[in-house]
C-alpha cells in the first residue's frame, strides 16, 4: 500500500474519531493491504465468511442476493465507506450476500483478526466498530420504512436524497432492482415531472 493511501485513509477514517499511538499506526500499516480491482471484480462471494472489513478509497459497490436467477441489491456503497458481510463479519457464519465492484475501485482490506486484537487492546476501537454499525442500521431502517410507507415515487425521491448523483455512476437496472421495481417502471418514473414529496417520515423512523 502506498504511503499516501493508508495516510489518507488514517486521517479520513481514523483521526476523527481518536487519536494513535505509534505501535497502533504501525500495525495497521504493516498489517492492512490495498487491492485494486476490476469492474465487476466480487470482493465477497455467497457461502463466503467475511474475515475482512473493507474501506473504499476510490470506487462504487453493490451489495446483493442470488433468488430466483434474479440478482436482487441491498446497497451500494461510494468512496469513504467501510463495507463488509456485516452478520457474516460479527457471527462467524456464512452470508448469502454478495458484494461487487460497479467500477474499477481502489479498497482498503483490514482483517478481521486485526480488529478482534485491537479490541482487546484498548476500548476506543468500539468507537470505530460503532460508527459502522450505527451508519449501517440507520441506512437498513430507512429503507426498510421507504418501502412500508412510501410509493415507488417517493423511493426513487428518497434514493435520490441518499445518494446525489448516483444516476451517473449506477446503471439504471441496478436501481431499479435496489428499489423493488422494474426497470421499465423506473423509466417512467424518470421520464415524467415529479413533484418534490415531503418524506420526511420515512427519515425520522
Amino acid at each position: 500500500m502506498s504511503e499516501y493511501t493508508i495516510t489518507t485513509f488514517l486521517e479520513t477514517a481514523i483521526y476523527p474519531l481518536f487519536d494513535l499511538t505509534d505501535t497502533e499506526e504501525q500495525i495497521l500499516r504493516s498489517e492492512t493491504k490495498i487491492v485494486t480491482l476490476n469492474k465487476e471484480s466480487l470482493l465477497i462471494k455467497e457461502n463466503m465468511i467475511a474475515n475482512d472489513l473493507f474501506f473504499i478509497d476510490r470506487g462504487l459497490i453493490r451489495s446483493f442476493y442470488h433468488k430466483d436467477y434474479r440478482e436482487i441489491n441491498t446497497e451500494f456503497f461510494f468512496e469513504n465507506d467501510f463495507f463488509t458481510a456485516l452478520t457474516s463479519f460479527l457471527t462467524g457464519e456464512k452470508t448469502r450476500l454478495n458484494f461487487q465492484c460497479l467500477e474499477p475501485s481502489e479498497i482498503i482490506v483490514i482483517p478481521k483478526a486485526l480488529i478482534d486484537n485491537l479490541l482487546l487492546q484498548d476500548q476506543k476501537w468500539h468507537l470505530l466498530l460503532n460508527r459502522i454499525l450505527k451508519k449501517e442500521f440507520i441506512k437498513k431502517c430507512r429503507r426498510e420504512s421507504s418501502f412500508l410507507l412510501c410509493d415507488s415515487n417517493e423511493r426513487y425521491l428518497s434514493f435520490l436524497e441518499q445518494f446525489p448523483l448516483s444516476e451517473s455512476r449506477i446503471p439504471l437496472f441496478h436501481i431499479a432492482s435496489y428499489l423493488g421495481i422494474s426497470p421499465e417502471t423506473l423509466s417512467r418514473i424518470r421520464s415524467k415531472k415529479i413533484n418534490q414529496i415531503d418524506i420526511s417520515q420515512v427519515h425520522k423512523i
